[in-house]
């Protein structure tokens, strides 16, 4: 796939759209309570009791603090800015955005939360929050996922129902890290098929604030944060795209686009091996399947760049990597404000001498527009 073109992309101001398919806001407990609905007084009693939300409502917790993603970095679950919408902005004009796609920070531990009801009460105010901050009024330059509560699935159907046809709304979001039962569980089928009415991508998120729900085993010998940081988000999306393939996912809803992100690409291409084998050798047991994973990879199922790892000295390995997991399947994502982003150049300039112009293209934004229809 290499490009052989004398004249070719040299540069990303080259790039007719960059899209930021996972851009964050770094929402605090206190920006979003004010929003709970009426219905939840009570509940939003609760959160406003308690000492320490974070723990007390969310459980988050790290084997050691993250200093790398703490102050004077920016607090990574609590450190809004006072015009949280113009910071996203100057955020996109600093690195040349076209797109940003607005994926929760804390709200990523929303499966740690217990209560249920809160649970679906807090995703309903997260969203109503991010539609009155960034949505209405704005340009359309920022767009944003439905946050769906995983514990309520009938109740999070309900929340698509009511946000799908609003301006900006443009997937759904079910965070991956501690969803238990993984997600090809049956009990996620009313989200599947709400995300499916309206036509919206279906987006996981892994993100380490949800470990010890996730990984209780892993969590109690990491000794470190690097530890801990280092293995969930691959190991929460290795898990549950097993389960998404083998539980037949993309034949029961083929309408559905599926987008995995914040796990880099490097763990994709041995993942389909190891899948494609799984099938061959136990096709019975996954009936539901017609034909290999990686074919409904290939054609359902997106996955985001960031962390792109320590590839300055060997820039195209991450070439590499990418032609192996299908760059069709490739969307750029940044990770913005989180201080582990990766800008725009950062990718485009490890696989400008590697692909062809329209491929490229494609990785850094066109392939988004598509997706997220932007």
């Amino acid at each position: 796939m290499a490009s052989t073109a004398d004249e070719r992309l040299s540069s990303v101001a080259q790039l007719d759209a960059i899209v930021d398919t996972d851009a964050h806001v770094t929402e605090g407990v206190d920006d979003f309570l004010p929003y709970m609905h009426e219905d939840h007084r009570g509940l939003r009693k609760m959160v406003e009791r308690s000492a320490h939300p974070l723990h007390d409502i969310y459980s988050i917790s790290h084997p050691l603090p993250p200093f790398q993603h703490s102050k004077p970095f920016g607090d990574v679950y609590d450190d809004t800015p006072d015009e949280p919408f113009e910071a996203k902005l100057d955020q996109m004009d600093e690195f040349g955005l076209d797109f940003s796609i607005l994926n929760p920070t804390v709200n990523l531990a929303l499966t740690t939360v217990e209560n249920s009801r809160l649970a679906v009460a807090l995703a309903r105010a997260y969203n109503d929050w991010i539609l009155d901050e960034f949505i209405d009024g704005g340009d359309g330059r920022i767009v944003s996922t439905i946050l769906a509560a995983p514990h309520r699935p009938d109740k999070a159907a309900e929340e698509i129902d009511r946000l799908a046809d609003e301006d900006g709304m443009v997937g759904v979001q079910i965070p991956a890290t501690g969803l238990n039962p993984p997600a090809g569980h049956r009990r996620y089928d009313p989200i599947y098929e709400a995300a499916q009415d309206h036509g919206l991508p279906v987006c996981y998120h892994s993100g380490s604030g949800g470990t010890q729900k996730a990984f209780p085993m892993v969590r109690n010998y990491s000794e470190t944060y690097a530890e801990d940081h280092a293995v969930v988000h691959p190991f929460s999306h290795m898990w549950n795209l097993t389960t998404m393939l083998f539980q037949g996912l993309p034949e029961r809803f083929p309408d559905i686009d599926w987008v995995l992100q914040e796990s880099g690409i490097g763990w994709i291409p041995y993942m389909i091996w190891r899948l494609d084998d799984h099938y061959l050798e136990l096709a019975d047991e996954v009936a539901i399947l017609n034909r290999l994973p990686s074919d409904y990879i290939a054609e359902k199922f997106y996955f985001s760049t960031q962390p792109l790892g320590h590839t300055a000295q060997n820039p195209e390995h991450l070439a590499w990597a990418l032609e192996m997991a299908g760059p069709d399947r490739i969307m750029y994502s940044s990770d913005l404000p989180h201080p582990d982003f990766d800008p725009p150049e950062e990718l485009f300039d490890r696989i400008k001498g590697h692909f062809d112009d329209e491929t490229i293209r494609g990785i850094m934004g066109e392939t988004a527009t598509e997706v997220f229809a932007l």
